[in-house]
């Protein structure tokens, strides 16, 4: 009979504690656990690639900077022009000239002297040449300017003489590009490199280091110039315009894709 008592007061004295307790606590609580619920079921398996969409749910600000577009391909696009390599070529020559690093004059002297003066002759062809995307061909043509120096472009024209490796005109449709790229790294360039399939044959020539071709591939003619414009703009219109690329870019071997 206690005992009965006993658990009839307990009963009781709940229900009168659930009673004062605010009604809207529950259903509050339930709602919440519902909505994470939720945005956990929205976001992309472990396993499956991220799409745009699902990047978005994870990060709900990636649109408020914007996602990566494809480069677009620029008509009668003329690149800018970059001093890097000729400032620092004069500027190493003008520390060898000046500082004599090394336990001979000469040696500095000479060095010196060669690094001015391939630097004044880069510094002269970026003054002079611009690389050009037009429609449907790369090209290096040359200011009209009668006096080179920094001042704006006043015309372009095609360059006066033609290669002067192959004696062709400097024009290639990107259509017969081989492969690109940049040396010794996009990150550091110095040459800026092309392959194509436009010059005949029998007029392709391989460089070679002594008795060794640079290129043993008969696959094309290999071209090279100085850095002298801006080598992110020309690998966007690159790029852009579907000329070919075999492998990375150098400087870009172990970028995570």
């Amino acid at each position: 009979m206690k005992l009965a008592s006993l658990l009839a007061l307990l009963a009781l004295n709940g229900s009168t504690v659930d009673a004062f307790q605010p009604a809207s606590k529950a259903p509050l609580r339930q709602n919440a656990k519902n909505k994470v619920i939720a945005s956990l079921d929205s976001r992309p398996s472990k396993g499956a690639p991220l799409t745009e969409v699902g990047m978005v749910a994870i990060n709900p600000f990636l649109n408020a900077f914007g996602t990566s577009k494809s480069p677009e391909a620029k008509i009668d696009y003329v690149v800018d022009r970059d001093y890097t390599v000729a400032l620092t070529l004069i500027a190493v020559g003008m520390w060898l000239t000046l500082f004599h690093p090394s336990d001979s004059t000469f040696i500095d002297m000479l060095g010196g002297g060669f690094h001015l003066w391939f630097g004044s002759f880069i510094g002269y062809q970026t003054m002079k040449t611009r690389v050009v995307f037009n429609k449907d061909t790369f090209e290096l043509k040359t200011v009209t300017n009668k006096v080179l120096g920094l001042q704006r472009d006043k015309g372009l024209k095609p360059k006066e003489y033609t290669n002067y490796v192959l004696g062709t005109n400097n024009e290639w449709r990107y259509d017969t590009f081989v492969n690109w790229d940049f040396f010794p790294s996009i990150q550091l360039p110095i040459l800026v490199y092309f392959k194509e399939t436009q010059t005949p044959k029998h007029m392709q020539t391989k460089g070679s280091l002594g008795p060794h071709q640079m290129d043993r591939r008969d696959n094309g003619q290999m071209h090279w110039f100085p850095a002298f414009a801006n080598v992110r703009q020309i690998r966007e219109q690159f790029e852009a315009h579907g000329c070919t690329k075999v492998g990375p870019v150098h400087g870009e071997e172990f970028k995570r894709q």
